[in-house]
């Protein structure tokens, strides 16, 4: 079963999400919350949190808007969430967004959550992305959810 968790743009998603899976096991995937003024990726099972903003020099990098991502720490994020296709529990990809939506950060690994697990997935996306989002990924059929708590 997929579940969308969807809401506006700093409304908590991932705070919700953080508290929701905090003494569970049963947890896989990227969280990306926002540490001393600056997002980072988050393991939700391990916990271990590396940039997502890019450094000053030399490295690949992906942009959207004003944001410089590291395209390194993106590779290492999208390896966690693949690496967790076929684990038993909750696989979460935070957050779905306007680089998915171009076919870059997490849009080819989404696609392989998509098309091949069967357990509960929950994707995050902001509100104004969520009918892009559906229709890019194919996720007419997903449950649709505002809050983490709904979650079992």
């Amino acid at each position: 079963m997929i579940f969308v968790l969807t809401a506006p743009v700093q409304s908590g998603k991932t705070t919700s999400l953080i508290n929701w899976s905090a003494n569970r096991e049963d947890v896989y995937g990227i969280l990306t919350p926002v540490v001393n003024g600056k997002r980072v990726f988050m393991n939700a099972h391990t916990i271990e949190q590396f940039p997502m903003e890019a450094n000053e020099g030399g490295e690949e990098i992906l942009t959207v808007g004003k944001f410089v991502f590291s395209q390194t720490n993106f590779n290492k994020a999208i390896q966690i969430i693949d690496n967790a296709i076929y684990k038993s529990g909750w696989l979460i990809v935070d957050e779905i967004g306007p680089l998915e939506l171009r076919g870059e950060g997490f849009a080819e690994v989404v696609k392989e959550v998509v098309e091949r697990r069967k357990e509960n997935t929950l994707l995050v996306v902001r509100e104004g992305l969520l009918q892009q989002t559906k229709a890019y990924f194919n996720l007419q059929q997903a449950i649709i959810i505002t809050r983490a708590e709904e979650l079992t």
